[in-house]
């Protein structure tokens, strides 16, 4: 019955992703004059020429630690799926707990032989209801995971299209920053629009709470 209690882990982490997520990296190389004139020289780098100017690429990056965070959609989403979770979990508990108690009084009445055997046949039909209602509380915890990947899609959208309607050419890179789960090594403060980022997500996510 170990089975019939588990549930997802870590069902509430939440990953921000953004579509506009792109690497790449510049190599520089350097030259130096060697004295021993035994030693063979080394082959030089091939350089192939390119019409791309990266040195004129316009980079800004968002703080995806601070997007989940400080994001009221994210904050507000936590509660509702913690709330549902913790419900689920105290039922399955529950459940769990009164099948084994009559699992065990149907096992005493069958080993001792003095139940009629209908009321050891109605026994065993409730102990088989109650099996297959864990299994639907099972499902439905499996089922929080599908809506948390849901969530998960249209906050990446939430936050793609916004990155849109206010990117207007300003920049050609925006790439997600975590210390969490680092991609980018190093980043400069000073190309930081997390705030504002941050600032109007929300306010779009107020309005819309609002006109519920």
């Amino acid at each position: 019955m170990k089975n019939l209690s588990l549930i997802l882990n870590g069902i509430l982490a939440i990953a921000v992703a953004f579509l506009f997520y792109q690497v790449y990296s510049l190599k520089s190389t350097s030259s130096s004059n060697n004295s021993d004139t035994n030693t063979q020289p080394e082959p030089k780098p091939i350089i192939v020429a390119s019409n791309t100017k990266l040195e004129n690429a316009k980079i800004a990056y968002v703080n995806t630690d601070s997007i989940n965070e400080h994001y009221d959609y994210i904050s507000d989403y936590t509660k509702v799926i913690r709330a549902k979770k913790s419900s689920l979990e105290a039922q399955m508990q529950s459940m769990t707990l009164k099948f084994q108690q009559d699992y065990e009084a149907f096992q005493q009445s069958a080993q001792a032989g003095i139940a009629p055997q209908a009321e050891l046949q109605k026994q065993q039909a409730n102990l088989e209801r109650q099996q297959q209602e864990l299994a639907n509380k099972e499902l439905q915890m499996q089922n929080l995971g599908i809506e948390l990947e849901e969530k998960n899609i249209e906050l990446n959208k939430t936050v793609h299209d916004y990155l849109l309607k206010i990117n207007n050419g300003r920049f050609d890179y925006i790439f997600s920053y975590s210390e969490l789960m680092p991609t980018i090594l190093l980043a400069n403060p000073a190309l930081d629009i997390t705030s504002e980022v941050l600032t109007g997500l929300n306010a779009e996510y107020k309005s819309k709470k609002e006109k519920k």
